[in-house]
């Protein structure tokens, strides 16, 4: 997995990503962008970017006004990947415009001291293994943060800040609005401008997402775990008197579910069949550690080609100790490493 430091405002830590994963950002970006021309039926790049060009004006509008610093962050993305600006926008967009959406499995858990323990696994195709990187991000403002995300994106879909907020993602449907984020975008305001959990509620209950939704699992130094589920619906906040803390792909709030449409009829088997594993590890006290390397025939959490999903890392936050423990590879393989933020 690589591994980057940025630092300073937003359109320079964009352009010090871009500049660092171009080699290995270029040839998935272009992968993406030639799925998309398939999916419009356009003959060329400027084909495809003429067709979708009216809707990412409007997503683009709502960046600029709900998350400048994101706008900025792109553009200096952009300059550093070497790509002219429009053509990066459209891989911003690409899970709204195609097809592909994040599949993982985060779990929530305690250790023999009663400190809060996140796992969290990504989930990806064969053909991306590879394509997340982990970032050290020293922002001009607000938290300095670890946080993993593909390589040429802002898609945060797990980390760790300064004050020791800790947040693991999976992804759940959400409706279509014209309005708002995409949700891996909203998820990159997070880190930077939360110290706790409570903030962090308070902050995303406040975010407006356009596409998708994500369950989130987050923890703090003051030993606080939670589960909710956010989606352009709306969001709750999880019992976890009556819903173990753990999450795959669909919705498990059922009133919330019923507000929002189903999940993908394979994506939500695989789930379900994650989340039975998942629940019945917690069950018996076994550790997000052992839980994130699990192979149950059944069910497995560490995926090798079931459903064509592939675990791409796996990590485990300690927010009370302000440390990762990172599997940087199927975590059922690869050695773990401590890292302190």
């Amino acid at each position: 997995m690589l591994r980057i430091e940025t630092h300073g405002p937003a359109r320079q830590r964009g352009q010090q990503q871009g500049e660092a994963v171009r080699n290995l950002a270029l040839p998935w970006i272009d992968r993406r962008l030639h799925e998309l021309q398939q999916r419009y039926q356009a003959t060329s790049r400027d084909v495809l970017l003429e067709k979708i060009r009216p809707q990412m004006g409007i997503w683009r509008i709502e960046e600029e006004k709900l998350y400048p610093q994101s706008v900025e962050e792109c553009m200096g993305l952009a300059a550093g990947l070497g790509l002219d600006e429009e053509t990066y926008s459209a891989l911003t967009f690409y899970h709204r415009l195609g097809s592909h959406l994040p599949q993982c499995t985060v779990v929530g858990a305690r250790d023999a001291q009663g400190r809060p323990l996140l796992g969290k696994t990504d989930d990806i195709g064969h053909e991306d293994l590879g394509m997340n990187i982990l970032e050290t991000t020293r922002p001009d403002h607000g938290y300095a943060h670890r946080h993993f995300h593909f390589a040429g994106t802002l898609w945060t879909i797990a980390g760790i800040n300064e004050c020791g907020l800790s947040i693991g993602m999976t992804g759940i449907p959400g409706p279509l609005r014209g309005k708002g984020l995409f949700s891996l975008t909203a998820l990159h305001t997070i880190l930077p401008a939360c110290a706790n959990v409570e903030e962090a509620i308070v902050h995303i209950r406040a975010l407006q997402l356009n596409a998708y939704g994500f369950s989130l699992m987050l923890g703090d130094a003051q030993g606080h775990l939670t589960l909710i589920e956010k989606t352009s619906a709306g969001m709750v906040v999880l019992d976890p008197e009556n819903i173990p803390l753990a999450h795959t792909n669909h919705i498990l709030d059922p009133d919330f579910a019923g507000q929002n449409p189903a999940q993908h009829q394979s994506i939500h088997n695989n789930g379900q069949r994650r989340l039975a594993t998942a629940r019945a590890l917690l069950a018996a006290d076994v550790g997000p550690d052992q839980i994130l390397c699990n192979r149950a025939v059944t069910g497995p959490i560490c995926q090798r080609g079931e459903d064509d999903l592939h675990t791409d890392f796996a990590v485990v936050f300690s927010p009370m100790e302000k440390t990762l423990h990172l599997w940087p590879g199927y975590p059922d393989e690869v050695v773990v490493e401590t890292l302190a933020v």
